[in-house]
């Protein structure tokens, strides 16, 4: 080949390689989500607000971020009495997404309920009343150790809790913890003639609640393992005294049941800016989930030989520990309520206050008992926080 033909050659090779790559520099890449300065905020947080009363609301786009402190009340069990009293507790929810122009975008949603923690206390004296207190750190008794003195059995020490020999028997009312996280896809309509925004989700949720169910109970017994009543028997004379306990069985019967929820919802939020300063909003979510539930029931107990009275020692401790697994699962239904009033501080931040109701309708493993392990669940309360930028 000679040179010219060679040049000629490599001259349409150059040519079509930059035709290709001025093709490709055309194409645009559109994913899911978009780099966080997409908008260009200028992050004056705290500018002030346009109170033009003359002026049209405009709604809010880009990145944005709300905080609420929620006080809820959370239902009891089936099994409790008072099955529909509630039962007070503390929360936090935080929801943050963005707002594209192009009128859709991308909400998350995370909140932890850290209760409730309801239990029915009662103490139990033990037989030796009282350790002496053989050491000098001035601790409650029982301690030992200190200065090098004898050391005292753990068995033989005082409750570090009520600084006596005694037992605190908890009956659970209603227990748990539950927590929970959400994304949702959302479109924004326009403006209706009474001045409101509605804004159409649907997205998937996660939702975490785990039930504790506790039941303690303490009895004694005599040398032979005759029970004792806490009063003899007037109609038996052969019924046992309270002085003639040699032994004493402390029980703790535990179930914990954790209910693991996916599934998918969708719903609606509005708002409405009837003045300068305030804005009123609302939202539904309808959410259907599949249930898989763990259980874990663990009965510990101590068996205990002393002598009663002030200063006795333990003879003897047994202890014996005994859990069982299991699992399930359910299907649930539900859905959420929210009432939301804000008022602005700045062009971006607004404190608010609202009311909040979750409801499950069914599907909940919860109260310990394993044949009834579809429940329902609710929680009703109020919240506060601030938005930036909502």
């Amino acid at each position: 080949m000679s040179f010219t033909q060679l040049k000629s050659w490599l001259t349409l090779t150059l040519t079509l390689c930059l035709l290709t790559t001025s093709a490709q520099a055309q194409q645009q890449f559109h994913g899911p989500f978009i780099d966080f300065d997409e908008f260009n905020p200028d992050y004056q947080f705290f500018a002030p607000m346009d109170d033009d009363e003359f002026g049209k609301y405009k709604a809010n786009y880009g990145w944005f971020f709300q905080y609420d402190k929620m006080y809820v009340g959370v239902t009891r069990p089936d099994a409790q009495l008072a099955k529909y009293k509630l039962d007070a507790t503390w929360g936090d929810r935080v929801d943050f997404g963005y707002m594209s122009e192009q009128k859709t975008g991308w909400l998350f949603s995370v909140f932890d309920i850290e209760g409730p923690n309801r239990y029915q206390v009662r103490r139990a004296e033990r037989l030796n009343r009282l350790i002496e207190d053989d050491s000098d750190d001035g601790g409650g008794g029982g301690g030992g150790g200190g200065g090098g003195g004898e050391q005292t059995p753990p068995q033989d020490e005082n409750n570090p809790q009520t600084s006596a020999r005694d037992y605190l028997l908890n009956d659970s009312i209603n227990a748990g913890r539950f927590n929970g996280f959400e994304m949702n896809k959302v479109w924004r309509l326009g403006e209706n003639d009474k001045g409101q925004i509605t804004e159409p989700f649907i997205g998937l949720r996660y939702v975490k609640f785990r039930d504790t169910f506790r039941d303690d109970e303490y009895q004694r017994f005599t040398d032979d393992g005759t029970p004792i009543p806490p009063i003899p028997d007037p109609n038996d004379p052969d019924s046992p005294a309270p002085d003639e306990a040699e032994i004493e069985q402390y029980t703790r019967v535990q179930a914990i049941s954790d209910n693991e929820m996916f599934g998918g919802q969708f719903g609606m939020r509005w708002y409405h800016k009837p003045t300068t300063h305030w804005m009123l909003s609302g939202e539904i979510k309808l959410f259907a989930m599949h249930n898989f539930q763990t259980y874990q029931d663990t009965r510990h107990i101590i068996y205990t030989q002393g002598e009663l009275g002030i200063g006795g020692e333990t003879k003897t401790e047994t202890n014996a520990n005994e859990s069982t697994w299991g699992s399930g699962a359910e299907f649930t239904w539900g859905g959420e309520l929210r009432a939301d009033a804000s008022y602005e501080i700045t062009r971006d931040l607004s404190l608010k206050f609202g009311f909040n109701w979750m409801q499950f309708g069914q599907g909940i493993s919860r109260g310990g008992n394993r044949q009834l392990n579809s429940e329902d669940l609710g929680t009703y309360g109020f919240t506060f926080g601030v938005t930036l930028n909502r």
